[in-house]
Protein backbone atom coordinates (compact mmCIF):
# COMPACT_ATOMS: atom_id res chain seq x y z
CA UNK A 1 0.00 0.00 0.00
CA UNK A 2 1.24 3.50 -0.85
CA UNK A 3 -0.24 6.56 0.85
CA UNK A 4 -0.07 9.79 -1.13
CA UNK A 5 0.04 13.33 0.17
CA UNK A 6 1.13 16.37 -1.87
CA UNK A 7 2.66 15.51 -5.24
CA UNK A 8 4.83 18.21 -6.77
CA UNK A 9 6.28 18.20 -10.26
CA UNK A 10 9.00 20.73 -10.90
CA UNK A 11 8.29 21.49 -14.57
CA UNK A 12 5.73 24.16 -13.65
CA UNK A 13 5.60 24.04 -9.85
CA UNK A 14 2.10 22.57 -9.80
CA UNK A 15 0.84 20.58 -6.84
CA UNK A 16 -1.73 17.82 -6.55
CA UNK A 17 -3.26 17.83 -3.07
CA UNK A 18 -4.18 14.17 -2.52
CA UNK A 19 -3.44 13.86 1.18
CA UNK A 20 -4.36 10.46 2.58
CA UNK A 21 -5.15 8.83 -0.77
CA UNK A 22 -4.16 5.16 -0.58
CA UNK A 23 -3.09 3.08 -3.57
CA UNK A 24 -3.58 -0.50 -2.41
CA UNK A 25 -2.22 -3.65 -3.99
CA UNK A 26 -4.88 -6.05 -5.24
CA UNK A 27 -7.53 -3.32 -5.48
CA UNK A 28 -8.96 -1.27 -8.34
CA UNK A 29 -8.92 2.45 -7.53
CA UNK A 30 -10.86 4.67 -9.91
CA UNK A 31 -9.89 8.35 -9.96
CA UNK A 32 -12.95 10.30 -11.09
CA UNK A 33 -13.41 13.93 -11.96
CA UNK A 34 -14.07 16.47 -14.71
CA UNK A 35 -11.63 17.40 -17.45
CA UNK A 36 -8.70 19.37 -16.08
CA UNK A 37 -9.03 17.94 -12.58
CA UNK A 38 -5.48 16.52 -12.57
CA UNK A 39 -6.42 12.87 -13.10
CA UNK A 40 -4.02 12.14 -15.97
CA UNK A 41 -1.25 14.08 -14.23
CA UNK A 42 -1.68 11.88 -11.15
CA UNK A 43 -1.45 8.75 -13.29
CA UNK A 44 1.70 9.99 -15.06
CA UNK A 45 3.30 10.69 -11.69
CA UNK A 46 2.50 7.13 -10.59
CA UNK A 47 3.83 5.77 -13.90
CA UNK A 48 7.06 7.74 -13.58
CA UNK A 49 6.61 9.61 -16.87
CA UNK A 50 6.48 12.82 -14.81
CA UNK A 51 8.99 13.39 -12.01
CA UNK A 52 7.85 14.04 -8.46
CA UNK A 53 5.73 10.99 -7.66
CA UNK A 54 6.28 7.51 -6.18
CA UNK A 55 6.71 5.71 -9.51
CA UNK A 56 5.15 2.25 -9.35
CA UNK A 57 6.40 -0.94 -10.97
CA UNK A 58 3.61 -0.75 -13.48
CA UNK A 59 2.32 -1.06 -16.99
CA UNK A 60 0.84 2.21 -18.18
CA UNK A 61 -1.83 2.83 -20.80
CA UNK A 62 -2.11 6.53 -21.74
CA UNK A 63 -5.39 7.99 -22.87
CA UNK A 64 -4.23 8.29 -26.48
CA UNK A 65 -1.89 5.36 -27.16
CA UNK A 66 0.50 5.91 -30.05
CA UNK A 67 0.90 3.24 -32.74
CA UNK A 68 3.98 3.15 -34.98
CA UNK A 69 4.16 2.28 -38.65
CA UNK A 70 3.60 -1.39 -39.35
CA UNK A 71 0.88 -3.86 -38.62
CA UNK A 72 -1.41 -3.83 -35.61
CA UNK A 73 0.17 -7.11 -34.52
CA UNK A 74 3.67 -5.63 -34.76
CA UNK A 75 2.60 -2.73 -32.55
CA UNK A 76 0.88 -5.02 -30.05
CA UNK A 77 4.05 -7.07 -29.59
CA UNK A 78 6.45 -4.17 -29.08
CA UNK A 79 8.46 -4.62 -25.89
CA UNK A 80 6.79 -7.92 -24.96
CA UNK A 81 8.50 -11.21 -24.22
CA UNK A 82 7.49 -14.29 -26.22
CA UNK A 83 5.19 -15.39 -23.39
CA UNK A 84 3.64 -11.92 -23.09
CA UNK A 85 3.17 -11.69 -26.87
CA UNK A 86 1.29 -15.00 -26.83
CA UNK A 87 -0.91 -13.72 -24.01
CA UNK A 88 -1.53 -10.49 -25.93
CA UNK A 89 -2.73 -12.42 -28.99
CA UNK A 90 -5.14 -14.40 -26.82
CA UNK A 91 -6.40 -11.13 -25.37
CA UNK A 92 -6.78 -9.65 -28.84
CA UNK A 93 -9.17 -12.48 -29.72
CA UNK A 94 -11.19 -11.86 -26.57
CA UNK A 95 -11.29 -8.14 -27.33
CA UNK A 96 -12.59 -8.78 -30.84
CA UNK A 97 -9.52 -7.57 -32.76
CA UNK A 98 -7.83 -10.87 -33.62
CA UNK A 99 -8.75 -10.47 -37.28
CA UNK A 100 -7.23 -6.99 -37.65
CA UNK A 101 -3.74 -7.74 -36.35
CA UNK A 102 -2.37 -8.07 -39.90
CA UNK A 103 -3.81 -4.69 -40.93
CA UNK A 104 -1.70 -1.57 -41.04
CA UNK A 105 -2.01 0.25 -37.74
CA UNK A 106 -2.90 3.46 -39.57
CA UNK A 107 -6.04 1.79 -40.98
CA UNK A 108 -7.53 0.92 -37.58
CA UNK A 109 -10.47 2.75 -36.07
CA UNK A 110 -9.94 4.59 -32.80
CA UNK A 111 -11.65 1.81 -30.87
CA UNK A 112 -9.55 -0.91 -32.54
CA UNK A 113 -6.32 1.00 -31.89
CA UNK A 114 -7.26 1.39 -28.23
CA UNK A 115 -7.97 -2.34 -27.93
CA UNK A 116 -4.55 -3.14 -29.44
CA UNK A 117 -3.01 -0.98 -26.72
CA UNK A 118 -5.19 -2.60 -24.02
CA UNK A 119 -4.07 -6.09 -25.12
CA UNK A 120 -0.41 -5.03 -25.02
CA UNK A 121 -0.73 -3.36 -21.61
CA UNK A 122 -2.73 -6.15 -19.96
CA UNK A 123 -0.35 -8.84 -21.29
CA UNK A 124 2.48 -7.43 -19.19
CA UNK A 125 2.75 -8.85 -15.70
CA UNK A 126 3.86 -5.91 -13.57
CA UNK A 127 2.15 -5.80 -10.16
CA UNK A 128 0.43 -2.49 -10.99
CA UNK A 129 -1.70 -1.50 -13.99
CA UNK A 130 -2.38 2.18 -14.74
CA UNK A 131 -5.17 2.87 -17.24
CA UNK A 132 -6.16 6.34 -18.48
CA UNK A 133 -9.73 6.38 -19.88
CA UNK A 134 -9.40 2.80 -21.21
CA UNK A 135 -12.92 2.72 -22.72
CA UNK A 136 -13.09 6.26 -24.11
CA UNK A 137 -12.80 5.23 -27.78
CA UNK A 138 -15.17 2.26 -27.61
CA UNK A 139 -18.65 2.06 -29.05
CA UNK A 140 -21.52 1.85 -26.57
CA UNK A 141 -22.22 -1.80 -27.38
CA UNK A 142 -18.58 -2.82 -26.76
CA UNK A 143 -17.71 -0.94 -23.59
CA UNK A 144 -19.02 -3.34 -20.96
CA UNK A 145 -17.67 -6.42 -22.76
CA UNK A 146 -14.20 -4.87 -22.85
CA UNK A 147 -14.55 -3.78 -19.21
CA UNK A 148 -15.27 -7.39 -18.25
CA UNK A 149 -12.07 -8.55 -19.98
CA UNK A 150 -10.04 -5.88 -18.20
CA UNK A 151 -11.47 -6.86 -14.81
CA UNK A 152 -10.74 -10.54 -15.36
CA UNK A 153 -7.20 -9.93 -16.62
CA UNK A 154 -6.32 -7.66 -13.72
CA UNK A 155 -6.79 -10.57 -11.33
CA UNK A 156 -5.15 -9.73 -8.01
CA UNK A 157 -2.98 -6.93 -9.38
CA UNK A 158 -3.42 -3.38 -8.15
CA UNK A 159 -4.85 -0.88 -10.60
CA UNK A 160 -5.42 2.86 -10.84
CA UNK A 161 -7.98 3.71 -13.50
CA UNK A 162 -8.91 7.19 -14.72
CA UNK A 163 -12.39 8.02 -15.98
CA UNK A 164 -14.97 10.79 -16.01
CA UNK A 165 -17.82 8.39 -16.89
CA UNK A 166 -20.03 7.29 -14.01
CA UNK A 167 -20.99 3.91 -15.47
CA UNK A 168 -17.37 3.03 -16.23
CA UNK A 169 -16.38 4.01 -12.69
CA UNK A 170 -19.11 1.81 -11.22
CA UNK A 171 -18.04 -1.19 -13.31
CA UNK A 172 -14.25 -0.89 -13.02
CA UNK A 173 -13.77 0.35 -9.46
CA UNK A 174 -13.55 -1.12 -5.98
CA UNK A 175 -12.84 2.32 -4.54
CA UNK A 176 -13.45 5.79 -5.91
CA UNK A 177 -11.41 8.97 -5.44
CA UNK A 178 -12.96 12.25 -6.59
CA UNK A 179 -10.46 14.81 -7.85
CA UNK A 180 -11.50 18.38 -8.71
CA UNK A 181 -9.10 21.24 -9.47
CA UNK A 182 -6.13 19.18 -8.30
CA UNK A 183 -7.62 18.42 -4.89
CA UNK A 184 -8.91 15.16 -3.44
CA UNK A 185 -12.48 15.87 -2.28
CA UNK A 186 -13.69 12.40 -1.27
CA UNK A 187 -12.47 8.82 -1.24
CA UNK A 188 -14.33 5.63 -0.37
CA UNK A 189 -16.16 2.65 -1.78
CA UNK A 190 -17.88 3.25 -5.11
CA UNK A 191 -21.37 2.89 -3.66
CA UNK A 192 -20.61 5.21 -0.74
CA UNK A 193 -19.22 8.04 -2.85
CA UNK A 194 -22.02 7.87 -5.41
CA UNK A 195 -24.84 7.61 -2.89
CA UNK A 196 -23.44 9.81 -0.12
CA UNK A 197 -21.35 12.60 -1.68
CA UNK A 198 -19.48 14.57 0.97
CA UNK A 199 -20.42 17.99 -0.43
CA UNK A 200 -22.41 19.75 -3.11
CA UNK A 201 -19.18 20.02 -5.12
CA UNK A 202 -18.70 16.24 -5.06
CA UNK A 203 -22.36 15.72 -5.95
CA UNK A 204 -21.95 18.05 -8.92
CA UNK A 205 -18.81 16.18 -10.06
CA UNK A 206 -20.13 12.62 -9.82
CA UNK A 207 -23.90 12.95 -9.82
CA UNK A 208 -25.88 11.06 -7.19
CA UNK A 209 -26.52 7.42 -7.84
CA UNK A 210 -27.08 3.95 -6.45
CA UNK A 211 -24.55 1.15 -6.92
CA UNK A 212 -25.66 -2.28 -5.70
CA UNK A 213 -23.73 -5.55 -6.03
CA UNK A 214 -25.38 -8.93 -6.34
CA UNK A 215 -25.76 -12.04 -8.48
CA UNK A 216 -27.57 -12.18 -11.79
CA UNK A 217 -30.39 -14.72 -11.54
CA UNK A 218 -32.41 -14.32 -14.75
CA UNK A 219 -32.68 -12.68 -18.13
CA UNK A 220 -35.70 -11.63 -20.16
CA UNK A 221 -34.96 -10.15 -23.57
CA UNK A 222 -32.86 -7.02 -23.03
CA UNK A 223 -33.52 -7.10 -19.27
CA UNK A 224 -31.46 -8.78 -16.55
CA UNK A 225 -32.49 -9.58 -12.98
CA UNK A 226 -30.00 -9.07 -10.14
CA UNK A 227 -30.59 -10.43 -6.63
CA UNK A 228 -28.93 -8.37 -3.89
CA UNK A 229 -29.75 -8.50 -0.18
CA UNK A 230 -33.34 -9.55 -0.81
CA UNK A 231 -33.84 -6.90 -3.50
CA UNK A 232 -34.72 -8.16 -6.96
CA UNK A 233 -33.46 -5.50 -9.38
CA UNK A 234 -34.42 -5.51 -13.06
CA UNK A 235 -32.36 -3.49 -15.51
CA UNK A 236 -30.82 -3.35 -18.97
CA UNK A 237 -27.84 -5.68 -19.34
CA UNK A 238 -26.54 -8.94 -20.76
CA UNK A 239 -24.70 -10.51 -17.81
CA UNK A 240 -25.37 -14.23 -17.74
CA UNK A 241 -27.25 -15.84 -14.80
CA UNK A 242 -24.94 -17.14 -12.10
CA UNK A 243 -22.39 -14.36 -12.58
CA UNK A 244 -21.77 -11.38 -10.26
CA UNK A 245 -23.24 -8.10 -11.40
CA UNK A 246 -23.52 -4.48 -10.34
CA UNK A 247 -26.70 -2.44 -10.74
CA UNK A 248 -26.42 1.30 -11.31
CA UNK A 249 -29.29 3.80 -11.31
CA UNK A 250 -29.55 7.47 -10.52
CA UNK A 251 -31.13 8.85 -7.37
CA UNK A 252 -33.30 11.02 -9.61
CA UNK A 253 -34.89 7.87 -11.12
CA UNK A 254 -36.28 6.69 -7.75
CA UNK A 255 -39.94 7.53 -7.06
CA UNK A 256 -41.13 7.46 -3.44
CA UNK A 257 -44.56 6.74 -2.00
CA UNK A 258 -45.55 7.01 1.63
CA UNK A 259 -46.10 3.65 3.39
CA UNK A 260 -45.43 0.09 2.34
CA UNK A 261 -48.26 -0.29 -0.16
CA UNK A 262 -47.53 2.56 -2.54
CA UNK A 263 -48.68 2.17 -6.12
CA UNK A 264 -45.96 0.84 -8.39
CA UNK A 265 -47.44 2.20 -11.59
CA UNK A 266 -45.62 0.84 -14.66
CA UNK A 267 -42.25 0.47 -12.91
CA UNK A 268 -40.80 -3.06 -12.96
CA UNK A 269 -38.85 -2.48 -9.75
CA UNK A 270 -40.80 -2.04 -6.52
CA UNK A 271 -39.29 -2.28 -3.05
CA UNK A 272 -40.22 -1.24 0.47
CA UNK A 273 -37.90 0.33 3.00
CA UNK A 274 -37.36 2.67 5.91
CA UNK A 275 -35.91 6.17 5.77
CA UNK A 276 -32.66 6.33 7.75
CA UNK A 277 -31.37 9.83 6.96
CA UNK A 278 -32.15 13.04 5.10
CA UNK A 279 -29.49 15.40 3.78
CA UNK A 280 -29.83 18.79 2.15
CA UNK A 281 -28.00 18.97 -1.19
CA UNK A 282 -28.40 22.33 -2.84
CA UNK A 283 -32.09 22.86 -3.55
CA UNK A 284 -32.95 19.16 -3.21
CA UNK A 285 -33.17 16.69 -0.35
CA UNK A 286 -31.32 13.38 -0.49
CA UNK A 287 -33.35 10.63 1.17
CA UNK A 288 -31.36 7.61 2.36
CA UNK A 289 -33.44 4.43 2.65
CA UNK A 290 -32.75 0.94 3.97
CA UNK A 291 -34.47 -1.43 1.53
CA UNK A 292 -32.20 -4.43 2.13
CA UNK A 293 -29.47 -2.31 0.55
CA UNK A 294 -28.89 1.40 0.90
CA UNK A 295 -30.89 3.28 -1.74
CA UNK A 296 -30.91 7.04 -2.16
CA UNK A 297 -33.58 9.20 -3.78
CA UNK A 298 -33.76 12.91 -4.55
CA UNK A 299 -36.90 14.88 -3.72
CA UNK A 300 -37.86 18.52 -3.45
CA UNK A 301 -38.48 20.04 -0.01
CA UNK A 302 -42.16 20.23 -0.99
CA UNK A 303 -42.29 16.49 -1.70
CA UNK A 304 -40.53 15.80 1.57
CA UNK A 305 -43.24 17.69 3.41
CA UNK A 306 -46.15 16.09 1.51
CA UNK A 307 -44.77 12.57 1.99
CA UNK A 308 -43.92 13.31 5.64
CA UNK A 309 -40.45 11.93 5.14
CA UNK A 310 -38.27 11.63 8.18
CA UNK A 311 -36.06 9.02 9.85
CA UNK A 312 -38.13 5.92 10.57
CA UNK A 313 -40.79 6.61 7.92
CA UNK A 314 -41.88 3.58 5.88
CA UNK A 315 -41.80 4.11 2.12
CA UNK A 316 -42.31 2.30 -1.16
CA UNK A 317 -39.68 2.86 -3.85
CA UNK A 318 -40.14 2.32 -7.58
CA UNK A 319 -37.66 2.51 -10.44
CA UNK A 320 -38.29 1.75 -14.09
CA UNK A 321 -36.17 -1.11 -15.39
CA UNK A 322 -35.04 1.05 -18.32
CA UNK A 323 -33.43 3.45 -15.82
CA UNK A 324 -31.19 0.68 -14.42
CA UNK A 325 -28.00 -0.72 -15.95
CA UNK A 326 -26.82 -4.16 -14.82
CA UNK A 327 -23.12 -4.57 -15.65
CA UNK A 328 -20.49 -7.26 -15.03
CA UNK A 329 -18.64 -7.15 -11.75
Amino acid sequence: MIELFELRFPSDGSVLAVEGLEVRSGERLVVFGPNGAGKSTLLRLLAGTLPGGPALDSTYLPQRPYLFRGSAGFNMGLGLSAEEASRARHLADRLGIGEVLEYEASSLSGGEAQRVAIARAMARQQPWVLLDEPLSAQDEQDRMRIAAVIIEELGDRGAVIITHDREEAAVLGDRLAVLVNGRLLQEGSVDEVFSLPASDLVATAVGIGNVIDGEVVAGEGPLTSLLAGGMNIWGLGDVQPGHPGRALFGAESVTLFRGREGAAGSARNRWVGTVTELRQLGRLVEVVIDAGNRVVALVTPGSQEVLQLGPGANVTLTVKATAVRVNPR
